[in-house]
């Protein structure tokens, strides 16, 4: 947004005050009190305990930013804790604006699903309100005489209902922007949550008692039947109440301002200002690795083709209707029905082209693709129930940091597996009456931190900190366990090699050099087993890889190969280890001797000759780009311009369509920049096409 619509700071205006309140979790500015308020499944108001306050950030004379902090637990009317709540409300020095971020966190003692009637945020004048407005397309304004309240039914409709007025008095429209607005005793004040359609179901009510921001507004039996299929959407709802499954989280941003204009205080909160350094020199830092800054002679046709790629993304989220309380910030599609849970790190992707080009569009989706993961799709509490749940095995147990693949709902315990069989079969998925479910967290195949931990250098954001080192935890606890077989199998590239590309995002974040010293133990595991001879890893291949009838072919998947070359990149990244350029070029001279077809200009699929073309996957991409950046080997080097050189012709010739891009995204542009990069370095690209 143009930043003239928006007040600047000023320094002779004091930020509001923050103070505490005995009737509420604070006050703001002796104004208004906050009050965070659940309804549990059975309808009975709960009681928010709080256990801290502390101030956090900057804090004291000439402060930018302060934060008050409040941590505590919801109650229920016998004073059972339920689960964990959190809210941070921050003020900036010279502005009439604060921040609330509530957060709920689920760690509840007992139960694998949780259920909720209502949650809400509530600002109670001191003053009585006057004058009340609810924003839309058409909105509302009145004088407030009893509750209004705007009610977002799904992500293209929403009813404002009056209930003075009984059926007549309904306003409906389309997509609110999310605001409203109060008049007191002191002036007007705003409020304003982020992305508010996109989080559908959504609330915002005015009332002679305040302002209301439904975060997970009450709702009637029936009011989301509509939204089809039932995979996609229904998992959240049951009756009248929220399903959430032990263990996720959800934040909300609300922005509120004394001064207030509901309008412009939504776009800001939608569309926040982005401090965007310049391209060239942020990519200098080698941070993002080999690539190359948008807008150059070289980059011409690439940046088109990416910009054209990204914009199919967010054409077939608005298409396919990705949207919902748990959803906004995923893509739906994975195998038809699961949700993908940020495959391939898209929020990594993300970012690679905020960081090429600056524009804050990519700076948006990716920090909405980073919330999603850190909040829905990891685990952050484990109790009994839920560890029966998840079945874990005694080599891999379950506890807080693991991380749910694209699965039906994001996460297991929606429905039982026969209804999540009976789809997988009925729908062909898998090819068997046994299909592979997707349902439980121990895949380490489907786990990314590097988006999260580059989000979080951006923002600050603590959760997203908060998350990475808990998943890092987690992971360098299974490797120092010893007990879990990261290497010795077929599938052991990927196990070993996402592992390794996780536990760096972790270093990165804290620099704990436990998670540098997990890395290690890996990384000796997997040079162990690197053949002294071919270089390559030999396994024998398992069925789907070689469907030879005599006698099994030897090797690994070629992708599978280049996810273990890239996982060891990314430590020598770290600490240049000494043995790992030789170790890495020999594994690529391997692959490339061991799969690569001339005359495809491509690799095939595995070891086995029986397999075909893969489309110049983005893992085995990246491999010959990290191989080439330590060994600087030729022959790598031709390799890897004429399989970069046939992809960007395909690619670049055949324009995103249709529904189902998440996926697509993802897997498309991973090693895409890198490649494109290094290659432009070299004076290798050729003319587009």
């Amino acid at each position: 947004p143009d930043a003239g619509k928006f007040p600047a700071p000023s320094p002779a205006a004091p930020a509001p005050t923050i103070t505490a309140s005995e009737d509420a979790l604070f006050n703001i500015a002796g104004r208004f009190d906050v009050v965070l308020s659940l309804t549990d499944g059975e309808g009975r108001p709960s009681t928010a305990v709080v256990e801290s306050v502390e101030k956090i950030g900057d804090v004291g004379v000439g402060a930018l930013r302060t934060t008050y902090a409040v941590r505590g637990a919801f109650h229920d009317p016998a004073g059972k804790r339920l689960f964990q709540f959190r809210l941070d409300a921050s003020t900036y020095a010279g502005l009439s604006y604060v921040r609330l971020e509530p957060t709920i966190v689920v760690d509840a003692s007992e139960g694998v699903m949780q259920s909720i009637g209502e949650l809400r945020l509530s600002l109670r004048p001191h003053d009585a309100p006057e004058q009340g407005r609810l924003g839309g397309d058409p909105g509302w304004a009145g004088a407030v005489t009893a509750p209004v309240r705007l009610f977002q039914r799904d992500d293209q409709q929403y009813e404002i209902q009056q209930p003075e007025s009984g059926a007549a008095g309904v306003i409906t429209g389309g997509k609110s922007p999310g605001w409203a607005e109060m008049q007191d005793g002191p002036g007007n004040v705003a409020v304003a949550l982020r992305s508010f359609w996109q989080q559908w179901p959504k609330a915002m009510a005015v009332s002679p008692e305040g302002l209301r921001v439904g975060l997970l507004p009450a709702f009637q039996e029936g009011d989301f039947g509509h939204m089809e299929p039932w995979y996609k959407y229904q998992y959240l709802f049951e009756g009248t109440n929220y399903r959430l499954r032990t263990g996720q989280a959800r934040r909300w941003e609300v922005w509120v301002d004394l001064n207030g204009n509901g309008e412009s205080l939504a776009k800001m909160a939608d569309a926040p200002l982005v401090v965007t350094p310049d391209s060239a020199h942020g990519i200098a830092s080698d941070v993002w690795g080999a690539i190359s800054p948008a807008g150059t002679a070289d980059m011409a046709a690439y940046d088109a083709w990416a910009d054209n790629l990204f914009e199919g993304y967010q054409s077939s989220i608005a298409a396919q209707r990705d949207y919902g309380a748990m959803n906004w910030g995923d893509w739906f599609g994975e195998r038809e029905v699961n949700w993908g849970n940020h495959e391939y790190d898209t929020t990594y992707q993300f970012l690679v082209q905020f960081a090429r080009t600056g524009d804050p569009k990519y700076f948006y989706a990716a920090d909405a693709a980073a919330r999603h993961s850190s909040e829905v799709d990891t685990v952050h509490h484990v109790n009994e129930d839920l560890n029966a749940h998840f079945r874990p095995s005694e080599t891999f147990p379950a506890r807080p940091g693991l991380v749910h693949q694209h699965t039906v709902g994001h996460v297991s315990g929606f429905y039982p597996e026969d209804t999540i069989r009976t789809l997988f079969v009925e729908r062909g998925i898998g090819n068997s009456d046994k299909p592979y479910l997707c349902l439980d967290p121990f895949n380490l195949g489907h786990i990314w931190t590097q988006g999260m931990t580059r989000q979080y250098f951006l923002t600050g954001d603590p959760f997203l900190r908060e998350t990475v080192e808990m998943i890092g935890a987690n992971l360098a606890q299974l490797v120092e366990d010893r007990v879990y077989k990261f290497m010795g199998h077929s599938h052991c590239g990927r196990t070993t090699g996402w592992t390794l590309i996780a536990l760096s995002g972790a270093y990165e974040i804290s620099l704990n050099p436990r998670y540098l010293a997990a890395m290690k133990t890996l990384v000796d595991d997997a040079l162990a087993e690197q053949d002294p001879v071919c270089g390559g890893w030999l396994y024998s291949l398992p069925r789907g890889h070689c469907n030879c009838e005599k006698a099994k072919h030897v090797g690994m998947a070629g992708f599978i190969t280049a996810v273990l070359v890239n996982g060891i990149s990314q430590y020598y990244t770290l600490t240049g280890d000494a043995r790992i350029p030789d170790a890495v070029k020999r594994a690529v001279t391997f692959l490339d001797r061991d799969t690569w077809h001339e005359e495809w200009k491509d690799w095939r699929y595995t070891s086995c000759p029986a397999t075909g073309p893969t489309n110049q996957m983005g893992v085995v991409v990246m491999a010959h780009v990290n191989a080439v950046r330590m060994a600087e080997d030729p022959e790598q080097l031709r390799i890897l311009q004429m399989a970069w050189n046939t992809k960007f012709a395909r690619l670049v010739g055949a324009t995103p369509s249709g529904l189902g891009q998440g996926k697509v995204f993802g897997m498309t542009m991973y090693g895409c920049p890198e490649a494109v990069g290094l290659l432009a370095g070299q004076g290798m690209l050729l003319p587009a096409p």
